[in-house]
């Protein structure tokens, strides 16, 4: 059974419930107007009953305590004289049958109590359906809370089930992703080993040598890849302690923009645009958030590149912007970009086919900004540029001294 199978399912079950809620409604209505009306009567009866005891009493007064006493004080109720010898006058000696009293209740009022031998007096009911309709009200609203309380459910259940295959597609993703990610590095790595091993390099030193630098290149590539992993692990637990310092910020970018210079096969062409020149925060771990925007700058680009960052402060905030002139990013796809495992230019943009990678950066660069008490924010317009900000706060007169 697939899972729609199951909402349909639950949908219809609800339909089954509202209509079986209607029917409920409807006879419990009729059978409250019933009890009610036995109520009525017998409430009269006891009062007059006690009225006969003690003529001292008033017998509205009476009337409304044994009202009270079955828990019916909201019926509103007068006490009209009437003619004994009226046609439409009846007696408690007249009553014989449930239905004369539920008559009399139907017309709102009670049997007529003689006074004297020519007159009596009866109440009129003005609300005769506030007991039956105030409980049928309570068990209805009761009923729809409980419903709607239902209906969330299903929805948190159907908004969880669709977040779990995601999180299983992303899982599958990132699967596919690591094992293609590593596969080069791994095979360049046992490749080396093997050719070096085989000693066939032995008599010429500079190859050599050359297999060497590439077999570190690739190890390092591994376990940059393994520290990022780990490393978000730890900022999403709270548990990676940051050693916070003024760090120089041209000294830092212009490292980065001559080995992204270096090592990229397309074109760029950086411009630097350095108006704060400190920022406080942890060197390391800013350095390679900034390294993650560049990086996808470059991967996510055409085929000329032009990267423009830029340091300044705003509202308590120093900032470093990176932005390019590349694809862009969907207004759709700018609300997952930083999600974890998320690759949304792969996802979204057809300009993006063959680039690799494990969707970390962006969670990186996220939570790297968090930890410091900062953010991060993207701006962009598709097939013009990207903009991403990183804003971390001025430090305070604690974080300094310490």
């Amino acid at each position: 059974m697939t899972k729609s199978f199951y909402i349909l399912l639950t949908a219809v079950a609800v339909f089954i419930v509202v209509f079986l809620m209607g029917q409920w409604i409807g006879r419990s209505y009729s059978l409250t107007k019933e009890i009610l009306a036995r109520q009525v009567h017998e409430a009269f009866c006891y009062a007059t009953e006690e009225y006969e005891a003690d003529k001292t009493k008033e017998i509205s007064a009476l009337f409304r305590e044994k009202l009270n006493g079955k828990e019916l004080g909201k019926l509103v109720f007068r006490m009209d004289t009437v003619s004994l010898d009226g046609p439409e006058v009846v007696r408690r000696k007249d009553i014989r049958y449930f239905s004369d009293y539920d008559r009399l209740f139907n017309e709102q009022h009670t049997f007529a109590y003689p006074i004297n031998e020519t007159q009596g007096v009866q109440a009129y009911i003005v609300n005769p359906r506030a007991g039956s309709i105030g409980r049928l009200l309570y068990y209805f609203f009761g009923t729809a809370i409980a419903l709607i309380i239902l209906l969330i459910g299903i929805q948190k259940q159907t908004n969880i089930i669709k977040q779990q295959d995601e999180v299983a597609r992303m899982r599958e993703d990132f699967s596919y992703a690591m094992i293609h990610d590593m596969k080069t590095p791994l095979s360049a790595i046992l490749m080396g080993t093997r050719i070096l091993r085989s000693g066939k390099l032995d008599k010429m030193p500079e190859k050599k040598e050359k297999f060497f630098d590439i077999l570190e290149e690739e190890a390092e590539h591994l376990m940059a890849l393994t520290n990022k992993v780990l490393t978000i692990s730890k900022l999403e637990h709270g548990q990676l302690l940051l050693e916070k310092s003024w760090v120089p910020v041209r000294p830092m970018i212009e490292e980065l923009t001559q080995m992204f210079t270096a090592k990229t096969s397309k074109p760029v062409t950086f411009k630097l645009n350095i108006e704060t020149e400190d920022i406080f925060a942890d060197e390391e771990y800013l350095k390679e958030a900034v390294s993650n925007l560049i990086d996808n700058a470059i991967k996510y680009s055409k085929e000329t590149v032009e990267i423009e960052i830029t340091s300044c402060t705003y509202n308590k905030f120093i900032q470093v912007k990176v932005r390019d002139n590349g694809i862009g990013i969907s207004l759709a796809a700018q609300n997952h970009i930083f999600d974890k495992f998320e690759r949304a230019n792969a996802k979204w943009s057809n300009m993006a086919n063959g680039v690799t990678g494990f969707g970390l950066g962006l969670n990186y660069v996220m939570n790297v900004s968090r930890s410091h008490g900062g953010y991060v924010s993207v701006e962009s317009k598709e097939g013009k540029y990207s903009e991403f900000t990183i804003s971390l706060p001025l430090p305070t007169e604690h974080e300094i001294t310490v």
